[in-house]
């Protein structure tokens, strides 16, 4: 008879209390996300594919990392510069030898065609006005303007 009792005092609270889906990430009004949980990027870096894929022109594989480590495709500006390496020093970076105008990828088509989707990557095929010497070692900077604003940098050391 106690059983009963139990079992029919639950029932009954089950039916007046019922199972109520919380509503409140539903009342948020749009574009209230906590600041914290937005993923935004927070390095780059050159990766290991990178390389002189002719004498005159250099592949550069990208990496763009959030604050979770986790690679991302994001709008944004790139610059390249190459340097000729300067051995046994603490400032490797000797002499300029070559910019490249500025890649604007901040419309989504032309990010588009830069961003290889298989790799989760981006790739840059950057061309010199003449060949790179053998034998000699430069050092690759990757600049990324991004949309909120910060400047991302790495740099790789390649050899043609």
């Amino acid at each position: 008879m106690r059983f009963i009792r139990i079992l029919l005092t639950c029932v009954l609270m089950l039916t007046i209390l019922g199972c109520e889906e919380s509503r409140k990430a539903a009342n948020l009004p749009s574009g209230t996300f906590q600041k914290s949980c937005i993923f935004t990027p927070s390095k780059i870096s050159l990766n290991q594919l990178t390389e002189f894929s002719q004498k005159w022109q250099i592949t550069a594989y990208i990496d763009i990392l959030d604050q979770f480590n986790s690679r991302m495709k994001t709008a944004g500006i790139w610059r390249f510069e190459l340097y000729a390496k300067v051995p046994r020093s603490a400032d490797p970076m000797g002499d300029r030898v070559w910019v490249w105008p500025d890649f604007e990828l901040t419309l989504a088509e032309i990010n588009n065609n830069y961003w290889q989707d298989y790799l989760r990557c981006y790739k840059f095929e950057l061309n010199l006005n003449a060949e790179a010497e053998s034998g000699k070692s430069y050092i690759l900077q990757a600049i990324c303007f991004t949309a909120d604003g910060r400047r991302l940098t790495d740099t790789i050391e390649l050899k043609p």
